[in-house]
C-alpha cells in the first residue's frame, strides 16, 4: 500500500485532534449531532466545534474558523450547506489538515449541473495538496480504536470486522444489527460519492490491517475496479470479503444513480469477476450477515462433512436436503457412535443415522448435549448442525427452545468442532438466537441459510488450507 495514502487514512480513522465545521445550538442539526458522536464515543484528542456565529457549543469553545484552532486536526466534518464546501476544504488544505469528511450531500448525486460543478471545484481545492477526503454525501466514518463515530449514541466496542459501504444507512444498519451477531466492528467507512478516496483505498487500507479480520462491503460503484479486485485476490484464503452489489438491475441502477451517482456495471461481468477475486456475493444485508456470522466466528474446519442433530423429524430433513443443495457432504455416523447414542435414546421415533433424529429423547434434559458430544469426537464429521427445537413444551418454554438452547451452550466449551444452530423464523427465537451469538455460536433461522453459510466458510478455509506458511 502506498505509504502516503496509510499515512492519510492512519490520521482519519485515528485522530489526535478533530473539528467538526457547522456546528449550532440547535441540538438536531447534523453538526452538532456529529459533535455529540465524538463525546459520546469518548473521544480521547483534542475536539473543536467551529462556528463564526457561536462562541460556544455543548459547552465547549467554538473558534470561527479552521485557522483559528489551536492545532491543526488530523480529521475535520463539514457539515455545512454544499456551496460552502469547496472554500472550506481549500481552507483544511492550506492549514495541513489530514483528511475532511464531507456529511453534506447536494453533489453529483442531484445530477443537476449545480452539483457537478461543486465537486470539480472541490477537486480543484484539493489539487497539489495532501488533504484527502471522504464523501461529499456520506455519513463518515466509524473507528472503535480511534473513538470516532459515523453518528450520535454510538459507542466503542472491541470489532474484529472492517465495513465499506457506498450507503449511509446500510453503514449504520450493519452497526446495529451486527451487535445482535457478535459481528462488532472495528472500522466502518460510508464512502458516499467518493470524489477522493474510494472502496480501493479503503479496501487495501482494511487488508493490510490485522485488527480487522473479515471485511463486509456495500457498493453501487467500484470506481478503481482493477485495484479493488487485485486487493480481493490477496485477501484470498486470509481475510473474507463478503460484498453485496447494488445497481444491478435497471431499477437499482437508476436508484444507484441518485443515491451517490453510481454508474452501476453489467451484472454478469461484476459477478465473474468478483467470484475469480474469492469474493463471497450476498443478495442483501441479512445474507451478508449470515455468511459473515461463520466466517468470523467458527474455528477452521477439516472438511465438509455435515452431521445434522434434531428432535423435529421435519427439520431434519429439510436439513439434509439443505445440506446437498450446498455441495456440502452429509457425515457417516460411525458405529461406536451410534451405539452410544442408543445408550440413551429412545428405540421408537427415533434415528441413529444421519441426520441423527432425537424424537422424544430430546425432551429428556442432558440428552441433546450428549448427542453433541459425541457427534463432535465422531472422526467422520467435520460440522455439526443441530436443530435447536422439538416437538414440545414446557413451563412456557415453547418448542423448548429455551432449554435446547441451554444444553448447546453447555456444551459448547468441550466442543472443538465448528457448531451453527438453526432455530425457526419467529420472534419466539430471538432471545435464543442473541444467546447463542453471545457465545460465537451462528444461529440461523433457516436450513438453507445455514448451510448456504457453511459453504462459504469451507470454501473460505480450503483456499486458506493451500496459502504458503509464514
Amino acid at each position: 500500500m502506498d505509504r502516503r495514502l496509510k499515512e492519510s487514512l492512519d490520521r482519519i480513522f485515528h485522530p489526535r485532534a478533530a473539528a467538526v465545521v457547522g456546528v449550532s445550538e440547535r441540538r438536531d442539526s447534523p453538526g452538532t449531532l456529529l459533535l455529540r458522536s465524538f463525546l459520546d464515543m469518548g473521544f480521547e484528542g483534542d475536539l473543536f466545534p467551529v462556528n463564526p456565529r457561536h462562541d460556544e457549543i455543548l459547552g465547549m469553545r467554538c473558534y470561527p474558523d479552521i485557522t483559528s484552532l489551536p492545532r491543526v486536526p488530523d480529521l475535520v466534518v463539514l457539515s455545512v450547506p454544499p456551496a460552502a464546501v469547496p472554500g472550506l476544504v481549500r481552507e483544511c488544505a492550506a492549514a495541513g489538515v489530514g483528511g475532511c469528511v464531507i456529511n453534506t450531500a447536494g453533489f453529483s448525486e442531484t445530477g443537476r449541473p449545480e452539483g457537478r460543478r461543486l465537486e470539480e471545484e472541490v477537486r480543484e481545492a484539493l489539487r497539489g495538496s495532501d488533504l484527502r477526503v471522504v464523501g461529499p454525501n456520506c455519513m463518515g466514518i466509524y473507528s472503535a480504536r480511534g473513538k470516532v463515530a459515523l453518528f450520535a449514541g454510538m459507542f466503542p466496542v472491541p470489532g474484529r470486522a472492517g465495513m465499506i459501504s457506498q450507503s449511509g444507512s446500510i453503514s449504520s444498519i450493519s452497526f446495529l444489527t451486527g451487535m445482535e451477531r457478535g459481528i462488532l466492528f472495528d472500522k466502518i467507512v460510508s464512502s458516499g460519492n467518493e470524489l477522493d478516496l474510494n472502496c480501493a483505498d479503503f479496501l487495501e487500507y482494511m487488508a493490510e490491517d490485522p485488527a480487522v479480520e473479515i471485511v463486509l462491503a456495500y457498493l453501487e460503484q467500484v470506481r478503481d475496479a482493477r485495484r479493488f479486485l487485485e486487493t480481493a485476490r490477496r485477501m484470498r484464503g486470509k481475510k473474507p470479503l463478503v460484498a453485496i452489489k447494488g445497481g444491478l438491475t435497471l431499477s437499482g441502477e437508476r436508484a444507484a444513480a441518485s443515491h451517490t451517482a453510481a454508474l452501476a456495471g453489467n451484472a454478469e461481468v461484476f459477478r465473474g469477476a468478483a467470484r475469480q477475486a474469492g469474493m463471497v456475493l450476498a443478495d442483501d444485508l441479512a445474507q451478508m450477515l449470515d455468511f459473515s456470522s461463520a466466517l468470523l466466528h467458527l474455528p477452521p474446519c477439516g472438511g465438509d462433512r455435515v452431521a445434522v442433530v434434531s428432535a423435529p423429524g421435519g427439520l431434519a430433513v429439510n436439513s439434509a436436503d439443505a445440506v446437498e443443495w450446498a455441495g456440502l457432504s452429509m457425515a457417516r455416523i460411525s458405529p461406536r457412535t451410534r451405539e452410544a447414542l442408543a445408550s440413551f435414546l429412545p428405540p421408537e421415533g427415533t434415528s441413529l443415522s444421519n441426520p441423527v433424529d432425537l424424537g422424544f429423547g430430546a425432551v429428556v434434559p442432558g440428552n441433546y448435549r450428549r448427542a453433541l458430544e459425541l457427534l463432535d469426537r465422531d472422526p467422520g464429521v467435520d460440522i455439526i448442525l443441530a436443530v435447536g427445537s422439538a416437538p414440545a413444551s414446557r413451563e412456557g418454554d415453547i418448542g423448548l427452545i429455551r432449554a435446547i438452547t441451554d444444553e448447546v451452550l453447555e456444551a459448547k466449551p468441550s466442543l472443538s468442532k465448528p457448531l451453527v444452530v438453526v432455530l425457526f423464523p419467529s420472534a419466539l427465537v430471538q432471545p435464543q438466537a442473541a444467546r447463542l451469538y453471545q457465545a460465537g455460536i451462528p444461529a440461523y433461522l433457516t436450513p438453507t441459510s445455514a448451510c448456504l453459510s457453511l459453504r462459504h466458510y469451507v470454501d473460505h478455509h480450503r483456499e486458506a488450507a493451500v496459502l504458503p506458511r509464514g
